[in-house]
């Protein structure tokens, strides 16, 4: 089958977390790749990198762990220092552990089914771009709000779009009308294929990594004990409850890390920090969450009753 041209940059072990070059990246086998110039431009800026022997394998699939990483890399938010035990297949210790977690509470990633996250399963084409709109923050959003008639006109042009899964629809559409996905000369989208370290270049490049970053920095709770770039804060009064598990506004899950908000102040699908509570999203809304209110939610009770109720800052990221 034809390859897609798709933008992100790839993902592998110990590789894609590269630190900045002080001089221009080479790789000794991309001169053929429809990424070429996508993967030169992720690597000079530090996102990813290659190999020891100067190559930087296009073809080689890409796993769902280091994807996750990845995209937190493009997002260049740091890892928060806690282990929260979310599936039983990403345990404590785990290179890709933390970042699984972390893309999980943003909305950015899900389990395959309950309690697995399947890090070692290669990433499908039409995983990527679920991934990566879902990456976008308020974007993502737009994505899901997207009327039958729209997607079905986004998608109409690929001879295959009747391969994608209906969770993945809205996602590529989005990414095909905005131009971050493209299909092969031929017409093909490809949803089931295995995405490669190429094409993952591509998606990114075209995608988060050069979405608009805040200017504002603040300091988080994190391994590194780094700042965090935000677009603008709002002071509010957030109070903590526990969760049923059911589906919030935007059709996920309940759970830690999901944030209640009024969509005229936040909008919905925004990646949030909060001191004191971490990262979120702006999930879910309801009638008595006005203004310069929010929900957060917690795992348990005690939990819950311990955070309370309290004046803080919301740190929105995009």
């Amino acid at each position: 089958m034809k390859k897609m041209n798709l933008s992100l940059p790839a993902a592998v072990i110990g590789l894609l977390l590269a630190t900045n070059n002080a001089e221009a990246a080479t790789f000794t086998d991309i001169d053929n790749t429809f990424a070429k110039q996508d993967i030169l431009a992720l690597a000079n800026k530090g996102i990813i990198t290659g190999y020891g022997d100067g190559t930087f394998r296009p073809n080689k699939p890409v796993t769902r762990a280091e994807y996750a990483k990845l995209l937190v890399q493009a997002k260049g938010i740091p890892l928060p220092g806690t282990f929260e035990g979310v599936f039983r297949d990403t345990p404590r210790g785990e290179w890709y552990t933390p970042y699984v977690e972390l893309s999980y509470r943003l909305g950015v990633t899900s389990g395959v089914s309950a309690g697995s996250f399947a890090p070692q399963k290669q990433l499908t084409r039409e995983e990527m771009v679920k991934m990566t709109v879902s990456a976008l923050g308020r974007e993502s959003e737009t994505a899901r709000r997207m009327s039958y008639s729209a997607y079905s006109t986004a998608i109409k042009p690929y001879v295959d779009r009747g391969q994608i899964s209906s969770w993945a629809v809205k996602s590529m559409a989005y990414a095909a009308q905005q131009g971050i996905v493209r299909g092969t000369t031929g017409g093909e989208l490809n949803p089931k294929d295995t995405a490669t370290r190429a094409d993952v270049a591509a998606l990114l490049n075209r995608s988060v990594v050069n979405r608009p970053q805040g200017t504002q920095r603040v300091a988080v709770s994190s391994r590194s004990g780094s700042t965090l770039p935000y677009m603008n804060h709002k002071p509010v009064e957030a109070t903590a409850y526990t969760h049923s598990g059911a589906l919030t506004y935007i059709g996920m899950t309940v759970r830690e890390g999901m944030v209640a908000v009024d969509p005229t102040q936040i909008s919905l699908g925004s990646h949030l920090y909060i001191p004191g509570y971490g990262y979120g999203i702006a999930g879910d809304t309801g009638g008595a969450i006005k203004s310069a209110r929010v929900d957060l939610f917690k795992n348990s009770y005690d939990a819950a009753i311990q955070f309370g109720r309290k004046q803080m800052n919301v740190y929105v990221i995009d």
